[in-house]
């Protein structure tokens, strides 16, 4: 199925949309409960059409995955663009880099793509799927064209991967930490919810730059990705900078195209214990 051309595979993630959307109703509460916090200024009729084009996304977002388990570097280049020359510049100053970003779409083409577009040893954190066929398929579809991948499970010794050269570590942490108790919480679009700390230590121990790169859908197929520099050096930062920088440039990223995060997931299940009861 990766082998056919990406009109056609629209067309089934068309057909996915229908089934998803009218069908199913795959999750469909979830969605609109997000979206209705997040944005609680707009309309039952402007949060419906957010909505569905949200479903579209989310069904092209899984389309364009399986992709690229055939897609070329040409290809690619040319279907997501991006201001890569920034990560260039931090490779001529001899900095290690932490980019971060979120579940904003299409963050797997973003993943693989910048992988072959820096000078820079190029590996992103995961966290390992439940079904070990599964994840296996993703690790392949995700290090197929150069990118490497470390297990949350694993960071140490994946780590060992980096020793000896300049590395770009990848971090997507807009999604719940496995370890709540943990958690930073931060408000986050009109809510308070748990973020995982590693973007806040990880450079910081590493005195390494941070760079935010967010993803803007141009059109069906094609995306570009911004990338901006929060700090060339994250020890020099103020406590808790880090993560509220990232935080704040998520929440504009939504803001821009809200339909184009994963609204599916339960960002917000979670309740900070001391938290005080109404």
């Amino acid at each position: 199925m990766s082998l056919l051309p990406l009109w056609l595979l629209y067309g089934l993630s068309d057909f996915s949309f229908v089934i998803l959307f009218y069908g199913m109703g795959y999750r469909k509460e979830v969605v609109r409960s997000n979206l209705s916090h997040a944005f609680p200024e707009k309309t039952a009729v402007e949060i419906e059409q957010i909505m569905r084009r949200f479903y579209r996304s989310f069904c092209d977002q899984w389309i364009e995955t399986m992709k690229l388990m055939t897609m070329s570097k040409r290809s690619l280049n040319r279907r997501m663009k991006g201001n890569w020359e920034l990560l260039d510049a931090l490779y001529a100053e001899g900095k290690n880099v932490y980019l971060l970003t979120g579940h904003t779409f299409n963050w797997e083409w973003a993943n693989v793509t910048v992988a072959f577009n820096t000078r820079l040893r190029y590996a992103c954190v995961y966290l390992p799927l439940s079904s070990t066929s599964f994840d296996k398929l993703m690790l392949h579809i995700r290090t197929r064209l150069g990118a490497r991948m470390i297990s949350m499970k694993g960071l140490l010794s994946g780590f060992k991967q980096l020793a000896g050269s300049q590395y770009i570590l990848g971090l997507a942490a807009d999604q719940n930490p496995s370890v709540v108790e943990v958690a930073d919480w931060l408000p986050f679009m009109h809510r308070e919810a748990p973020f995982f700390r590693g973007p806040e230590q990880m450079p910081r121990r590493a005195k390494a730059a941070v760079v935010l790169i967010g993803i803007r859908k141009l059109r069906r197929g094609y995306y570009e990705a911004s990338l901006e520099k929060l700090c060339d050096d994250a020890s020099q930062m103020s406590e808790g900078g880090i993560l509220k920088g990232y935080v704040n440039f998520i929440e504009q990223q939504l803001g821009k195209q809200p339909e184009n995060w994963l609204w599916s997931h339960r960002r917000w299940k979670h309740v900070r214990k001391s938290a005080p009861t109404k």
